[in-house]
This record gives structure tokens, sequence and C-alpha cells, in this order.
């Protein structure tokens, strides 16, 4: 028996509304144990200030992570212009998570956020500059960008779930909404696909 902990945002979390891959991932492998640490609203800073203990005292055999979103986030409603973290300081932070995560003897996989689509209602708080020139997943796209180059040197799994995505829907926002009904987190069906890619990963350290 391996224990997979699943560290990460709202995305990872559970939620009332929706089954998540981590959920999958219990009922599909029972014989392994399986933990959701997964918080709503998380960015890295914060999910740093948890991470010994949420994380490295339950002494994982792997963890499955995903962080981006927030990130990434522009409060526009707020008047920010920029993000909640600078591109450094979310790299910084994940190479943190990666460098703690090894000198446990942890196995890691990272995945990638799912695209974001701006429906009516997170245009109260997101419904302006940049995003109006620039796309909603703008900034998204560089952090992801970062994240992925860092895992490449890092020699880490990565699971492109934001290209997936896309991929599925062929990049078609009413499609995309299907998955994503807030515009930012995953359904159900959403969540399946999110399972059956990770699961693909996972078969490489676990049979």
């Amino acid at each position: 028996m391996a224990k997979i902990l699943f560290f990460g945002d709202s995305i990872t979390a559970y939620r009332k509304n929706f089954i998540s891959a981590s959920e999958f991932f219990a009922e599909n492998f029972p014989q392994h144990e399986i933990i959701n640490k997964g918080v709503g609203g998380n960015d890295t800073n914060l999910a740093k200030e948890r991470f010994q203990k949420d994380v490295l005292d339950e002494k994982p055999d792997m963890v499955i992570f995903c962080f981006g979103c927030n990130d990434a986030a522009i409060d526009v409603h707020k008047q920010k212009t920029v993000p909640r973290l600078t591109v450094e300081e979310y790299v910084g932070n994940l190479r943190y998570f990666i460098r703690e995560l090894r000198a446990i003897g942890a196995e890691m996989i990272f995945w990638t956020t799912p695209p974001m689509v701006l429906v009516e209602g997170l245009k109260p708080y997101y419904g302006g500059e940049p995003y109006t020139s620039k796309g909603f997943n703008f900034m998204l796209d560089q952090f992801i960008e970062a994240a992925c180059k860092l895992m490449e040197e890092e020699k880490i799994e990565v699971v492109h779930i934001n290209r997936v995505f896309r991929e599925v829907t062929g990049n078609d926002e009413a499609k995309m909404v299907e998955l994503l009904p807030d515009g930012m987190h995953p359904n159900t069906e959403g969540q399946k696909i999110i399972f059956r890619e990770l699961n693909k990963a996972f078969a490489k350290f676990f049979n």
C-alpha cells in the first residue's frame, strides 16, 4: 500500500457539487491510502504555510499537486493590474515543494490548471482590464509555461490538463463551460478527465 496525497487549491479540494479526481482514485485504487489536502483559495504562498503539517508530516509516498489559478489571478475588482504572486514567486514556491518532497523520498506528479472561462458570475470580479484586451487566460498561461519549464528542469512528471481540456472541447468556450460550469472549477465530468489523465502518469509509478 502506498500513501498518495493530493495537494492543491479548490480545483483539487473536495467540493459538495462534484466528485473530485482524488475520490476517483480512492474508488479505483482501494489498495492505496488516498489523502486530499486541497484548500480553496490557496495560492502557493498560503500552501507553503501549511506544507509541513499538511504534506511533509503525512510522509506520503507520492504527491500529486496542482497550483496556479490563484497565484495568477488578477483582482480586477480591487483595481489590481498584476497577479497576486509574480511568476518568480510562484516558481520559487514550487521549487521549494519539490526540494522538500525529494528530501523525504516522495514521488511527484504535477498537473496544470484547466483553462478558465469568463462566465457571467465571474465578470464582477474579473470583467475588466487587463483581461478584457488580453483574454481571461493570458496570465494563467504564463504561469503554466513557467511551471512546466521548472518541472522539465527538475524531471518531474507533468500531466497537461490545461492542454487536454482545450483538446477535448476544441477550445470552444461553450463546450468548456460544460466541464467548468462556474468558469473555474471542473464538475464531475471534468474531474473524470483529470482522473483519466493523472492515472496514465500514476501507472508509471504504481501498477
